[in-house]
């Protein structure tokens, strides 16, 4: 059996893999993999200026994305911790909303996964694929990449009902950050207007779709983690002062 003070040592580690994950992520597919502002290229661009895009940014774009797909495996540490102190917040048997975040982050952490592979693939191969296959291969993974989003809402809809309902005396999240994760899940419900628009705020690459959606959901991980280790490091004090807490920590 794992000691407690071994648990929760491990435990602040995979809470503190949220943090880490979202610093990889950005510098991967955002800085490298070139799919952040202003480095990325817009839907509308043409078939050939896709095509010129990746010949010219190839061995970055690759490397970027294996950064990328590797710091997405990472999340699934930190979204299974997350579904671990959920847990112990609801009561026994009914564990719905630890459930719903855990499939959620999970299937959020395949997508981030899945699709860097994807554009990797583009960058290595463009120069066979010729560019209308480029364009294409191109927006139809920014469209898997950004068309999942209902496992996000999912993810962060679960958090923020787990932060407005938990009445416990130190609750794992606070009410603002359930009523700010609730308010998120609605709003990238407009990831759903990609498809019909590449040159306006509903745009992959527009105000409301890129900006908002990317930098609030970067930011909430990063406040959600945060607030995981703290959570974990005031229980360690309490398995430190009472070793009842701490057999009641490791179950």
């Amino acid at each position: 059996m794992v000691s407690e003070s071994a648990t929760n040592k491990i435990e602040i580690w995979l809470a503190r893999c949220g943090m880490f994950d979202i610093v990889g992520y950005v510098i991967g597919w955002g800085i490298l993999g070139m799919c952040a502002q202003p480095f990325m290229i817009s839907p509308a661009a043409t078939a050939q200026e896709h095509f010129s895009f990746y010949q010219e940014h190839s061995t970055r774009i690759m490397v970027g994305m294996t950064i990328a797909s590797f710091c997405a495996g990472i999340f699934m540490l930190f979204v299974s911790q997350i579904a671990t102190q959920m847990k112990r917040r609801e009561k026994p048997g009914q564990h719905a909303l630890s459930t719903v975040q855990l499939v959620g982050g999970l299937l959020t952490a395949w997508v981030g996964m899945m699709c860097p592979m994807m554009w990797l693939a583009v960058a290595q191969f463009s120069t066979q694929l010729g560019p209308d296959l480029v364009k294409f291969f191109h927006v139809m993974t920014w469209y898997v990449f950004d068309g999942t989003y209902m496992v996000t809402i999912a993810q962060f809809g679960a958090i923020g009902l787990m932060g407005l309902y938990d009445e416990g005396k130190d609750p794992l999240f606070p009410k603002s950050t359930g009523l700010i994760g609730v308010l998120l899940a609605v709003g990238y419900a407009t990831l759903a207007l990609i498809p019909f628009d590449h040159t306006f705020i509903f745009s992959y690459d527009g105000l409301w779709n890129w900006y908002f959606v990317w930098i609030t959901f970067f930011c909430y991980l990063i406040w959600v983690s945060s607030l995981c280790v703290k959570d974990l490091k005031r229980s360690q004090v309490a398995v430190e002062r009472n070793p009842v807490g701490a057999q009641t920590l490791a179950r």
